[in-house]
């Protein structure tokens, strides 16, 4: 099996499990608390990106450092960015906000825009404050959002503004620069981590409404008892990724190297991108005249596991990313996306990018008798 997918799920670490309930009282709860706290500063000592801080902090005094106690755990990337936009809008919903993004942002970002917009809580104001909704990474071409330089513009030209960004396909992949971001959301099962966890970074002074009401987990922003177990895993996935960011990132380039290749071998190849820096972890490849539903079906039965895109928007009748993106019809119907994680190997890139030849050539060849 080679699994070219890891941009929908990558395969979860394993670590030892603790279920106590961190608000228990007893021993084992404070057990629970104390690795609950750990997990939290792991995590914002990643998102810290001492790199790029200590650049910056050169130039700016009043840079911020991203605290522990900013990091709020959820379910996942869908519920932090529907916290971070829905909350955004509630607490601002009186005086009014205008909530911006792409339109060929994650679904996560783009349909709790549309539930607040619909309702009232967000649109065109008189406000002066505004939210910008971007990704770090897109996750159908793998395009690198610049979001410092993007978040200082936006900045100054409204100082009102707040900027929140989708991480789930930049954690541990892409350097991190938050200066002049508001929230930084991201997923546990993008980093090795598992599904059902993740988290949003909430900078000190952003007022958010909590979308759960209970017993006040979270920073009152997330109620509910937290999934120890899963916290911990995705803390220790997050920490070992960004130790391994570099290395990892020199490996994937290698791997994505090889399926370029797929460009001189075959005719009418096309890799669909909106600029030029763009991740190497993920390919949004077309093969001309073969669909990519019928290639994705085709490579899978021979144990190559790719995909046509987002998962979440895998069973929907929806207009394609590429073809919002302004890609011509032929290429977006005809594309697939192959993502890498760095547990795949050299030799997996080579034996997919055989398969996915003979594959492309077979079908061509069927496709015109």
């Amino acid at each position: 099996m080679i699994y070219f997918d890891n941009a929908a799920t990558t395969s979860p670490f394993a670590v030892p499990k603790t279920y106590y309930n961190p608000s228990s009282p007893h021993t084992l709860g404070i057990s629970a608390e104390r690795a609950l706290r750990d997990a939290r500063k792991t995590v914002a000592t990643v998102l810290c990106n001492p790199m790029a801080t200590s650049r910056q902090t050169v130039i700016d005094a009043t840079i911020h450092i991203p605290a522990p106690d900013e990091v709020i755990f959820t379910s996942g990337g869908t519920e932090s960015n529907n916290l971070a936009i829905l909350g955004c809008a509630l607490t601002n919903q009186r005086h009014g906000i205008d909530i911006t993004s792409k339109p060929y942002e994650h679904p996560s970002i783009l349909a709790p825009i549309r539930f607040a917009q619909d309702r009232g809580w967000a649109g065109q104001s008189q406000s002066k404050t505004s939210l910008l909704c971007i990704s770090h990474v897109n996750h159908e071409t793998g395009d690198i959002n610049d979001i410092g330089a993007i978040a200082t513009q936006l900045k100054k030209n409204n100082p009102y503004a707040m900027i929140h960004v989708d991480g789930a396909q930049g954690l541990c992949k892409e350097d991190i620069n938050l200066h002049n971001i508001d929230m930084y959301s991201f997923s546990g099962h993008k980093v090795h981590g598992p599904t059902g966890t993740g988290g949003l970074w909430v900078k000190k002074g952003v007022n958010l409404t909590p979308l759960l009401y209970g017993g006040g987990q979270e920073g009152n922003l997330r109620s509910g008892t937290e999934n120890v177990t899963g916290i911990i895993q995705m803390a220790t996935a997050i920490e070992y990724m960004h130790k391994e960011q570099r290395k990892n990132h020199s490996h994937v380039t290698k791997l994505k190297s090889t399926i370029l290749n797929l460009q001189n071998a075959l005719p009418d190849v096309h890799v669909s991108a909106l600029g030029k820096n763009v991740s190497p972890y993920i390919i949004n490849i077309s093969f001309l005249g073969v669909k990519g539903e019928i290639l994705v079906h085709a490579l899978s039965e021979k144990g190559v596991y790719v995909s046509m895109g987002a998962a979440c928007n895998s069973r929907k009748r929806v207009k394609s990313a590429l073809e919002i993106m302004g890609f011509p019809q032929e290429i977006a119907q005809s594309a697939i996306r192959l993502s890498f994680s760095p547990l795949n190997t050299q030799s997996e890139a080579e034996q997919a990018c055989d398969i996915i030849y003979d594959t492309v050539k077979r079908l061509r060849f069927v496709m015109r008798k």
